[in-house]
């Protein structure tokens, strides 16, 4: 489907505003994917996954 408008088809293209929410769509998310990535790592290491240790015998 072509837009309605020719400006706003070129102008969704072009130009520095495409470039910007890309830039604050990754910074974002790459803040999110750090977080859940934190919070995943700490949780193993307080919870003490993959260490098995026998304290029973």
């Amino acid at each position: 489907m072509d837009a309605f408008d020719p400006v706003i088809q070129r102008s969704a293209v072009e130009g520095w505003k495409p470039l910007l929410t890309l830039g604050i769509f990754a910074a974002t998310g790459s803040f999110f994917l750090g977080a859940l990535y934190t919070a995943v790592r700490r949780g193993i290491k307080e919870e003490g996954w993959f260490k098995f240790n026998n304290k029973g015998g």
